[in-house]
């Protein structure tokens, strides 16, 4: 017949689950995501990336400035792999001119190449082939952008959204859209951040240093996939389950 178990097993059980518990809480702890849900206002520069406060940069029709117009930051590292999901322009749509509206953050209505509105790279990071309200990204180290400039990779004409795999270098500009091969529709499209990598900067296309003033927003989720927990790290998950459910049965004698 069982008994109830003595305050003193009960104590030694208490004891011997935090430990069994310290392996799992370690597991756990690499499941937290690098990324996560942004919003990218259509004023953000991706020209300014990695730039301190106080920083500019000038292009043909004006001037944007750190950190009011500074593209969204995400922690990331060399070798990660990443999607993009919910991609969502804000009501209304998005706009570099207040007058012409891209309603998807593939865009591509308003102007199907910002490339020829730049006078040039700016800030150590690339131009690109890519339209105008566009969502875009770029890999950057920690410091900031850094050696040559990359060449401008080019998104424009047929086929040009519908890579199944990027793997930009760094500081080299390139375009998400909606994150899939079609427009709203397709397969998920992958991004490998090269080695060195330590940030993601996230903003809406538009000519070097012409932000300020553009309209609307573009909302996404962010996934980076390298999270999932690799199976060695399963390990001290699986024995700190062991453990506790060996403890709770000793106790229960």
């Amino acid at each position: 017949m069982n008994t109830a178990p003595s305050p003193n097993s009960r104590s030694l059980f208490k004891t011997f689950r935090a430990a069994a518990l310290i392996p799992l809480a370690v597991a756990l702890s690499s499941f937290a995501a690098h990324a996560g849900s942004v919003t990218v206002l259509a004023t953000t520069d991706i020209w300014l990336a990695g730039q301190p406060g106080g920083s500019s940069v000038m292009g043909n029709f004006g001037t944007d400035y750190a950190p009011a117009n500074s593209p969204i930051v995400i922690s990331v590292n060399g070798g990660d792999l990443l999607t993009f999901s919910n991609v969502v322009d804000s009501s209304g749509g998005v706009s570099v001119d207040g007058s012409c509206f891209d309603a998807t953050p593939d865009a591509g209505v308003c102007y199907s190449d910002e490339y020829s509105f730049s006078p040039g790279p700016a800030n150590g990071i690339s131009l690109a082939y890519l339209p105008a309200d566009a969502l875009i990204g770029v890999f950057v180290a920690a410091g900031g952008p850094s050696g040559p400039t990359p060449a401008a990779l080019d998104f424009t004409g047929v086929g040009g959204y519908s890579f199944l795999t990027l793997s930009p270098a760094l500081d080299q500009l390139f375009f998400i859209g909606d994150g899939l091969t079609g427009t709203g529709t397709g397969s998920v499209q992958q991004f490998i951040a090269p080695a060195g990598t330590a940030t993601l900067y996230l903003a809406v296309a538009d000519s070097v240093g012409s932000s300020v003033g553009n309209v609307g927003y573009i909302t996404a989720n962010v996934n980076d996939l390298s999270s999932v927990p690799e199976p060695g790290t399963l390990l001290p998950l699986g024995a700190g389950l062991l453990a506790l459910l060996t403890l709770r049965r000793k106790a229960g004698r």
